[in-house]
Order: structure tokens, then C-alpha cells, then sequence
């Protein structure tokens, strides 16, 4: 019968995979896919996944490894009580002749897709543009003098990962439980994406970042592993 006929009946909505192999934005969370994109600008871009903490290594050296040179970058973390958060950078982390060192960007930012004040999505922006990332080879992905972000070396096995947010990024409720729910979290896993094709520009393209190229602050140098009291200079 004409009723039968599946040509006939209404089609389903099919959420679009745009962060494949995604262990944190899949099944319930494939619409936050979605938020990240739009925030980036690029609607229905896909992303390839360069790193994940759970299959490539927890300590900082395997972070360094595998996403040093790599720009833009998307790090997704997830909390220990289920929280979404991370940051998105549109130059790279790159070593340098210093031990660590910042490096400036016009478009990076911080979000949380599952607020713990249960709020909706909130991104936070870059209002200290020199400070927007840092690179230090002890720790892992750090965004901001704040840290606003900071997720350590082996931070599923300790609480030492920190948000000092807001410092460097700010926004609407931008506070540092807004993240993971307090200063110090365990991170139970995190992935990095970069863009799988250029969007439309080559800034905006996945690429490895020529060190030259990186606009370094001349107030860089990262001495030690950074602490929130040493930070609260800028």
C-alpha cells in the first residue's frame, strides 16, 4: 500500500558527526558539536582528531608530541563529574628557545558546554590577547596568564589541572568553578581536533605552525610550572 511506501514518509533528522571518532561530544552530546562550530564560524566544518589523552598518553610529553605545531586547535576536556569544557586556539603550541612562552592570538577562546552553575553553553573570549596560550613542556594545553586553563601532566590521576578564570578570557558568568566546578579538577580525559580541510581561508585551515610565525610575548618565559600566584602580575 501507498502508506508502506518509505519514499513517502517523513524524514528523520540524522545529527551530522562533525568531531569523528569524538569519545566525549557523541550520542546525547552530538548536538554541542554543533555550538563549537558555530562559535568557530564554520557550521559544518569537520574536524580530525590529532590526540586523546586516554589513547595516546595522559602525561605532558605525549600532549606535546602529537599537538606541538598543530594549529587550530579544539581541546575538549572532560571532568570528572561529567563536565564539558576546553578551549579552542588558532595558532599553535610551539617550543621555542625559552623553556615555555605565551603566545598572542585574536580569536582564541575558552568554553563550557554543560556549565556546572547548569547555565547554557558560554564561551569565553580573549580580552589579553598576548597571553592567549602558553607553552611549558611539564604541563600539558594552558590557555591564559591565569591560568584561565591550565590541565596537567597525568590530570586523570591528579587534582592538580586549575581555572583562574577570569583573567585572560572573560564573558558572561566567566568564574573558575564555571569550568569544572572548582579551581583544582581531575580531567578523566581530553582530545584535541584541528580542522580536517581549510574552511574558506587558510587561516582557518589545519596546518603545523612555522615558529616564526608565532607572535610571542616579550614577557613569555613560563618559570616553572605555572601557579596562580605567579601569574597574577599581568
Amino acid at each position: 500500500m501507498m502508506d508502506n511506501d518509505k519514499r513517502l514518509q517523513p524524514r528523520l533528522a540524522v545529527a551530522v558527526n562533525m568531531f569523528p571518532g569524538s569519545q566525549i561530544l557523541k550520542n546525547d552530546n552530538l548536538p554541542l558539536q554543533t555550538v563549537l562550530n558555530n562559535w568557530v564560524g564554520v557550521a559544518k566544518q569537520s574536524w580530525r582528531l590529532v590526540f586523546r589523552a586516554s589513547t595516546h598518553g595522559y602525561d605532558s610529553g605525549a600532549f606535546h608530541r602529537y599537538c606541538d605545531g598543530v594549529a587550530p586547535c579544539m581541546v575538549i576536556g572532560l571532568g570528572s563529574h561529567g563536565e564539558i569544557s576546553g578551549g579552542y586556539t588558532d595558532v599553535a603550541w610551539a617550543k621555542t628557545s625559552r623553556k615555555g612562552g605565551y603566545v598572542q592570538s585574536e580569536r582564541a577562546f575558552l568554553f563550557a558546554l554543560n556549565p556546572a552553575n547548569g547555565e547554557q553553553p558560554v564561551k569565553f573570549d580573549i580580552v589579553k590577547k598576548p597571553y592567549a596560550i602558553c607553552y611549558h613542556p611539564d604541563c600539558g594545553p594552558i590557555f591564559g596568564a591565569g591560568a584561565d586553563l591550565l590541565i596537567s601532566s597525568n590530570c586523570n590521576t591528579n587534582m592538580d589541572s586549575y581555572s583562574n578564570l577570569p583573567h585572560s578570557y572573560d564573558g558572561t558568568n566567566a568564574a573558575h568553578l564555571t569550568l569544572f566546578g572548582d579551581y583544582n579538577f581531575t580531567i578523566t580525559d581530553y582530545e584535541v581536533y584541528t580542522l580536517s580541510s581549510p574552511a574558506g581561508s587558510s587561516n582557518s585551515g589545519a596546518s603545523h605552525s612555522n615558529n616564526q610565525n608565532q607572535n610571542h610575548s616579550t614577557n613569555g618565559q613560563a618559570p616553572g610550572v605555572p601557579t596562580k600566584a605567579k601569574y597574577d602580575r599581568y
